[in-house]
């Protein structure tokens, strides 16, 4: 039989209840990493250290170690990063493959590793830390294909390339499993290529330069084998265009190579092939670009050509995804493909050369492609082909197409008026600079005909004499070139009935002119005995031009 507890009791029982402090919230991982991402945002990474180290085990785990790693790293503090993930496997956690990617990502921020011969050493006991991770997962859990990744690899090997250990890099490789999840992939491949390329780049020796071209040459041979072992191993655009960019450097034979690679990777074969051009699934902006530099860097310009047109003859805008293929840098390695047919004296390269202007234009028009739409290079690359192909209509076509100014419109008052200019989208026109009047004078100049120089004046007035003149932060070479060429057209047309109303301001001009030369110094000598003829004088001049617009068209690294 149950009795009634008494009162008293009852409310004693209550106090005890109510008087009892809450339990304590224990703290999560999840919250330590929220924690010790606050205190590197505020800059105390060592406050986040101790903060991690001093938390009850219950609140640590593999990714919150992970995320204090990734803090070290990205404050560069890479010895403090290294001693952490030493301190965790003593710890008892043991890193996982996030953990191997973070290390070795925060290592691949170092440029110079001349400078860091102990991270580079950390480096490779990583690496040696890595082999025995892949073992045990390979033995206890061999399903775990996450947990095999060979992305902490492909930044290592990215690591000993940066750091020119090549023979390390080709070791690393061979010492991977020949089939398999833990087989070389597409990003090796690619790493390694990769690698091979920036030491070109650094290295100023051709020896040195053909031994890495013989390297990538070694490298797609093995991609080929792995290609006939696996048929459904995957080569994308980015392999291709490393292999291609690997190559180009090297000897002849490396370099046909490449062309054998884009011929048949890419759809792009030499003139008299039989088979008809269709886009390869393989061809974008990257893969484009590495073709046409091939054919640059071995002074095949007609095949430069032939790539460019395979491909302008075949886009199709109003298909998704072909707009972003062709651009304009790609435009400039056709155009100085022209540019340098043009040096060797072959005909008809300024019209070609406006034609690919003049499709650019238009089809930005159509489908509005930034991307595509011509820049000051552009213009400057067609004025230098004609510049050297003597094309006055062209290049004062190529003005127009450039400026909007109607240069038609100097017949119509015989240079008495100033120019039309047609009314364009904002953005449409580009407004003229010391070197584009430099190769708009130049080129009338050798015409030697009045009536051409009189419409280079005219146009150059229009621009502003006074303006380009005193353009200081132009490149010296065309201010010199401009004035230079100014003065010898002023000296052209001093006798000419013309002029005869503005022979003072023309002598005043010219006297301003060799001031100008003067200052700027001689860029280009008068003196004919020391530079040859006229026609000498021409080309080498054109040969500076070409390399000043070709070193300015260079794409910005990103």
């Amino acid at each position: 039989m149950f009795t009634r507890r008494a009162p008293s009791v009852l409310r004693f029982v209550r106090a005890f209840a109510t008087s009892r402090p809450p339990p304590r919230k224990l703290l999560r991982p999840y919250d330590l990493a929220l924690q010790l991402k606050q205190l590197s945002a505020d800059g105390n990474v060592d406050a986040a250290v101790q903060r991690l180290q001093s938390v009850p085990r219950d609140a640590q785990n593999v990714p919150a170690w992970n995320t204090m790693l990734s803090l070290c790293m990205s404050h560069k503090k890479f010895q403090l990063a290294y001693a952490l993930f030493i301190d965790m496997k003593r710890r008892g956690f043991s890193p996982n493959i996030s953990t191997f990617v973070t290390m070795f990502k925060g290592l691949s921020q170092i440029d110079d590793w001349s400078n860091h011969p102990k991270q580079l050493a950390n480096a490779h006991a990583l690496y040696h830390y890595y082999l025995a991770y892949t073992l045990s997962i390979k033995h206890h859990d061999p399903g775990n294909v996450a947990q095999l990744s060979l992305s902490p690899l492909v930044i290592y090997i990215s690591i000993l390339g940066a750091a020119g250990d090549f023979q390390k890099m080709f070791d690393v490789y061979f010492a991977m499993d020949q089939d398999g999840p833990h087989a070389p992939n597409k990003f090796v491949f690619t790493a390694m290529l990769r690698a091979i390329t920036n030491q070109q780049e650094r290295a100023g020796v051709m020896s040195v330069r053909d031994a890495t071209a013989s390297d990538a040459k070694h490298v797609w041979l093995q991609i080929e084998k792995t290609m006939q072992k696996c048929p459904d191993f995957e080569l994308d655009s980015r392999l291709i265009a490393a292999s291609i960019h690997a190559l180009t450097r090297g000897r002849p034979a490396d370099q046909n190579l490449a062309l054998d690679i884009i011929a048949q990777h890419l759809g792009l074969t030499r003139p008299g092939h039989a088979d008809p051009f269709k886009l390869s699934p393989h061809l974008n902006y990257w893969t484009l670009d590495a073709a046409l530099q091939v054919c640059l860097s071995m002074q095949k310009f007609r095949l430069c050509v032939h790539f460019m047109h395979l491909i302008m003859d075949n886009l199709d805008f109003d298909r998704p995804g072909v707009r972003s293929i062709a651009a304009r840098s790609h435009i400039h390695k056709l155009l100085r493909a022209h540019a340098s047919l043009a040096m060797l004296a072959s005909p008809h390269e300024s019209s070609q050369a406006i034609d690919a202007l003049e499709w650019c234009l238009k089809n930005d028009a159509i489908y509005d492609i930034p991307d595509l739409r011509p820049d000051l290079r552009t213009y400057h690359f067609v004025l230098v082909t004609c510049f050297r192909t003597g094309d006055w209509e062209g290049a004062i076509k190529s003005f127009q197409l450039m400026t909007g100014i109607q240069t038609d419109s100097f017949n119509e008052s015989e240079g008495k008026a100033p120019p039309r200019v047609q009314k364009r989208p904002e953005g449409r026109s580009l407004a003229p600079n010391v070197e584009t009047m430099s190769f708009i004078m130049r080129t009338a100049l050798q015409t030697k005909d009045n009536t051409k120089a009189l419409q280079a004046l005219w146009l150059s007035e229009y621009v502003g004499i006074d303006r380009l003149l005193q353009d200081k932060v132009a490149e010296p070479y065309y201010r010199a070139s401009f004035t230079r060429a100014l003065a010898s057209v002023i000296d052209q047309l001093l006798h000419d009935p013309r002029t005869e109303h503005r022979r003072e301001w023309l002598a005043s001009l010219k006297a301003r002119a060799k001031e100008v030369i003067r200052t700027v110094g001689h860029t280009l000598r008068r003196d004919k005995s020391t530079l040859g003829t006229m026609t000498t004088l021409t080309q080498e001049d054109g040969a500076v031009s070409f390399d000043l617009v070709a070193r300015s068209s260079k794409p910005r690294s990103n």
